[in-house]
C-alpha cells in the first residue's frame, strides 16, 4: 500500500522512510504546439508515477506534485508557466537537500528541460533518457546510461502525440497538428539557448506528429515505465 506524505505525522514519516523512498512528481506547464494540451508533460508524469505506485507502492512515500518547473525555452508562447532552472534547483535543494542523509528521494518528471536543475540540485531523478525510435516502439528499450531529449522528436511530435492519444485522446486536437523543426537538436543548440523553441519552430513543435497513434503510445509508455522502475530499484536498493 502506498503511503501519502500528507497523511503522515512526523513520527510516522520518520518510521516509514527507513524502508521507503520519497517520490516527488514534478510537472510542467508549457505549450505543446497547436494540438496538445499545455499539461502534456504533467499527464505523462502522473501516468508513469501511477504505474510506479502500482508495482512498487509498498516501498514508496508519495509527495504532492510540484506542478510548475523549468520551461523558460517555451516562455515566448502563451500559456507557459516557468520557475526557471535556477529557481527550480533552489526549490529542490531547499525542500530535500537539508535532510538528504535521512530522506531518500527520487524526483520524477517527463520534462527533459528539468535536467539541468535536477543535476544542480544533486538529487536522484528520472526523466526520459533517450530518443524514441517510433517505428520500433513495441520492441524499444532505453539504454541505462543514455541522457538527452527525444531527438529529433523532442517536443509535441509523434512521440508525445502518440502517448497523449493513449492517455487522454479527448485532449488531442489532431486536426490542428503540424510539424516543426525536424533536424538534430545539436545543430540548433545555440539558437535554442538564445531564442527558445520559437527561434527554431514557429509551431512550437520539435518533430512531426504525423502517424501518431494510441497503440504506439501505449508501447512507449510501457518502455518509459520499465525504465522508471529500473531507476527506482537502483535508487532504493
Amino acid at each position: 500500500m502506498t503511503v501519502m506524505l500528507g497523511d503522515l505525522t512526523r513520527l510516522e514519516f520518520e518510521a516509514s522512510i527507513r524502508d521507503r523512498l520519497l517520490v516527488i512528481p514534478i510537472g510542467s506547464v508549457e505549450q505543446h504546439g497547436p494540438h496538445l494540451p499545455i499539461g502534456t508533460d504533467s499527464f505523462i508524469t502522473a501516468a508513469l508515477v501511477d504505474e510506479l505506485v502500482r508495482l512498487r507502492g509498498d516501498r514508496i512515500i508519495l509527495a504532492p506534485p510540484i506542478p510548475v518547473s523549468a520551461s523558460d525555452e517555451h516562455a515566448s508562447f502563451q500559456g507557459t508557466l516557468s520557475l526557471g532552472t535556477d529557481l527550480l534547483s533552489t526549490l529542490i535543494k531547499t525542500m530535500v537537500g537539508r535532510d538528504q542523509q535521512r530522506t531518500r528521494t527520487l524526483l520524477v518528471s517527463a520534462h527533459g528541460g528539468n535536467l539541468t536543475a535536477f543535476l544542480e540540485a544533486s538529487q536522484p531523478f528520472w526523466i526520459p533518457r533517450t530518443h524514441v525510435l517510433v517505428e520500433a516502439a513495441a520492441n524499444w528499450e532505453l539504454p541505462a546510461d543514455a541522457l538527452g531529449l527525444w531527438e529529433p522528436d523532442a517536443h509535441a511530435g509523434r512521440t508525445e502525440t502518440s502517448i497523449m492519444l493513449a492517455l487522454r485522446p479527448d485532449l488531442v486536437r489532431l486536426s490542428r497538428a503540424t510539424s516543426g523543426y525536424r533536424g538534430p537538436l545539436s545543430q540548433v543548440g545555440d539558437l535554442l539557448m538564445s531564442s527558445g523553441i520559437q527561434g527554431v519552430s514557429e509551431s512550437g513543435v520539435l518533430g512531426d506528429p504525423a502517424g501518431a497513434n494510441p497503440q504506439e503510445g501505449l508501447a512507449i509508455l510501457a518502455a518509459l515505465a520499465a525504465d522508471l522502475i529500473r531507476t527506482f530499484d537502483q535508487v532504493s536498493a
